[in-house]
């Protein structure tokens, strides 16, 4: 379930991170894919002590699940809407919560082998999780779970699976929503198994909340190198590829705060202090939180989480993870286009929420209802729901054009295509625009990750792109530093806008025509500093309602989900990406920005208890990119994996869903500000609009910038090139679609 069970990068050999002058030279990767190491079980460990173990596992559950159902404390979601949005917002799915169901009995059976033999970390993780349990089992469970992860492919799909099977034909689970996430390195659990990391000698690390307020106080620090677009796009993208659920009882909400004996086991809240600067003034003592909900391996062993959603950057947050909802999303009226209502301000918008009583959202404006998409956190604040609106409005505009030029296509092929086109946006921005920012443009050619100017690239069947815990739980978090307080809004020259504590689950201004001034607010405003600072609308005031004083608190947030998920400690991760190995804090000084590391040496008893995300805020910038090392370090291996491991990325040839050599060169022009303007009022934008306006990146009028020809899917000229297999006579092999 780590880097060495497949997710191994073998095209990449050394990750070169400079850090004044001197470079860390890690191992070849694929060396890190290491023979496990030599564990032996105890002589007491027998076929029979395994059996009883799961017999005992099941009365446990039995036991306990009458015990909760007898005790529960509901949430009531009216009364403590922070916590009950956030519950909401990270909801398990059917498929999620029936994978936990059958984990379970393979959690307590490892947990009464731990007790019964005391075994160590390392024979529960080496040996425990490669136990044949097939063969030391008597029924069925191990294959009825393993059958939970079969599927038959066809192997000429030329569209994506709406929940990600069957990307890989060899391997149809990979990727997919509802499915383990992998690791870099071997997890970090108190007990080896599911118990939260404690420092190294034994005591319990700082309260997350102590970390957030230390570490990750407010600073008003904006950037003058990207705009909050830049955050935004962040985070839209992050609702493609991942979504952590929380673990649920009997389908509802669950309540944990004030802290009780009778609470579940998925009871996990953050308890505040006495003196606590800000909560102590309102009463709370304690924010309710529940952990991510356990992903089913079908062995023993530490516990996994599951991503609910597909990890493929796929627009899966814009269509939805199954047939159903994406029919629910779809006009069906032989246009290909998605359901949308045509409002007198806002324009073509999302339909109104199907459960407005229940959303946690339309309930602020009883007159509107909050956006009904592919994603259940599409509202959470307006500048996220607008990039929503301008993708519908994308697919729309595609699906009309595509219905134009080829009139003799039915309205599967036109919604298809159309969904195939903007996944294939959804990649252009983010590595052409977005991705480099992030990690640079050295790296970038490092990693492989940056896009050609001719031809194709190979898919390789042996990646897994599966997204890894310590990109998903800390890494891909660092842009919660670069939120800003103020959500400007530019109309016509005026700004407006509104702070963000009071934009929750309020999207009811792009009802009034709110969508282009929030647009133009984004790409002409910088965001904050990538540092460890993070505004106190996220610390403090997190899905808060309107007219409340207080809400969650984003970093303690992070923290702690970081010990739920078992990520290792930072120094592991800086040891892993080829850093030094960490034992003194003097050797933070050349990792961390200037005057940081006296904090951490306050907060943490030792060194190598530095929890991930924290550390990685802390680090220096590289040269010419937004984060530091360790986090590009993770950063690149992932969107790799990403890439490579993506049977339908957009410039993949050879494969049954490949564009051809003119489509993919349409495709390559789109930037995200042109994508803005042909879906919005604004007439002027700069080309990057993840760069702030400057004399190399000056606003340009909408009609100059490069506009992807459509005409390239006429259907006289639809055929895709099988790339990099030429024939005798130097030409290219095509196939072609009638």
């Amino acid at each position: 379930m780590w880097l060495h069970s497949g997710f191994v990068l073998v095209h990449l050999c050394y990750l070169f991170v400079t850090l004044h002058g001197q470079d860390f030279n890690p191992l070849p990767l694929n060396q890190r894919d290491r023979a496990t190491p030599g564990v032996v079980l105890p002589r007491s460990f027998t076929p029979r002590s395994v059996q009883e173990a799961f017999s005992r596992a099941s009365e446990i559950i039995s036991t306990r699940r009458s015990t909760i159902t007898a005790r529960r404390r509901p949430q009531d979601p009216m009364r403590n809407i922070p916590s009950a949005r956030h519950q909401r917002f990270l909801a398990s799915r059917p498929r999620s919560r029936r994978l936990e169901d059958v984990q379970e009995r393979f959690e307590e059976a490892t947990r009464v082998l731990l007790s019964e033999f005391n075994l160590t970390p390392e024979q529960i993780l080496f040996g425990l999780q490669q136990t044949d349990l097939g063969a030391m089992l008597e029924g069925n469970d191990v294959q009825n779970c393993q059958n939970l992860f079969n599927f038959t492919c066809s192997r000429n799909g030329r569209f994506r699976t709406f929940d990600g099977t069957c990307n890989n034909l060899r391997h149809p689970s990979w990727g997919m929503a509802s499915s383990c996430f992998q690791r870099l390195v071997e997890p970090d659990y108190a007990d080896g198994t599911s118990e939260k990391r404690v420092a190294r000698s034994g005591s319990a690390l700082p309260s997350p909340r102590r970390v957030s307020l230390e570490l990750h106080s407010h600073l008003d620090n904006p950037t003058d190198y990207v705009t909050h677009m830049f955050m935004a796009w962040g985070q839209f993208l992050d609702h493609d590829i991942s979504l952590a659920p929380l673990s649920r009882v009997n389908n509802e909400l669950i309540e944990c705060c004030p802290v009780s004996d009778d609470d579940p086991p998925q009871c996990d809240p953050i308890l505040i202090a006495r003196d606590d600067p800000f909560y102590n003034a309102f009463g709370i003592d304690c924010l309710s939180n529940v952990r991510s909900t356990m992903c089913s391996t079908c062995s023993l062993g530490p516990r996994q989480q599951t991503n609910q959603v597909t990890s493929y950057i796929d627009a899966s947050h814009i269509y939805g993870l199954s047939l159903n909802e994406s029919m629910a999303l779809r006009s069906n009226d032989g246009s290909g286009t998605m359901r949308f209502v045509t409002h007198p301000q806002g324009g073509e918008l999302p339909p109104g929420s199907s459960i407005p009583n229940e959303d946690q959202c339309s309930f602020q404006d009883p007159n509107l209802d909050c956006f009904e998409t592919g994603d259940q956190r599409a509202n959470q604040h307006p500048a996220l729901t607008s990039l929503h609106v301008l993708f519908l409005r994308e697919h729309n505009r595609i699906a009309r054009r595509l219905r134009e030029i080829n009139r003799n296509w039915d309205e599967e092929r036109l919604y298809q295509e159309s969904r195939r086109i903007v996944g294939a946006l959804m990649q252009q921005i983010t590595y052409n625009e977005y991705l480099s920012l992030v990690i640079g443009p050295e790296r970038m050619e490092w990693f492989d990750l940056s896009l050609r100017r001719n031809g194709f690239t190979q898919y390789d069947d042996t990646v897994q792109a599966t997204l890894a815990n310590e990109f998903s739980t800390a890494a891909y978090r660092f842009g919660h530093s670069m939120i800003n307080s103020f959500f400007p809004e530019i109309t016509r020259g005026s700004v407006s806008g509104n702070r963000l504590r009071d934009m929750f689950q309020f999207p009811f201004g792009i009802y009034r025509g709110q969508l282009d001034g929030l647009c133009a607010g984004l790409v002409n405003s910088p965001s904050q500093k990538f540092d460890r600072h993070m505004v106190r609308d996220v610390t403090n005031h997190l899905y808060q309602p309107r007219g409340n004083e207080s809400g969650l608190d984003l970093a303690a947030l992070n923290v702690n989900r970081g010990r739920d998920h078992g990520i290792p400690s930072y120094t592991t991760l800086v040891e892993f990406c080829g850093g030094p190995r960490i034992t003194s804090w003097n050797q933070l000084d050349r990792l961390f920005q200037r005057g940081i590391r006296p904090i951490f040496q306050r907060l943490y008893e030792d060194v190598r208890d530095i929890d991930l995300f924290s550390g990685g805020l802390a680090e220096r910038p590289n040269q010419g990119a937004v984060i530091g090392p360790t986090f590009t370090c993770i950063m690149g291996i992932q969107f790799y994996h990403l890439k490579f491991g993506d049977r339908f990325f957009f410039e993949h040839g050879a494969q049954s869903g490949s564009f051809s050599s003119a489509q993919l060169r349409e495709i390559k022009k789109v930037t995200l500000g042109k994508l803005m303007c042909q879906n919005s009022g604004i007439e002027e934008i700069q080309p990057n609009v993840m760069l702030y306006p400057s004399n190399r990146n000056a606003p340009t009028r909408c009609a100059e910038l490069p506009e992807m020809d459509l005409n390239a899917w006429r259907q006289s000229s639809l055929y895709v090139y099988l790339a990099n297999i030429p024939k005798e006579d130097g030409s290219e092999r095509k196939l072609f679609f009638t």
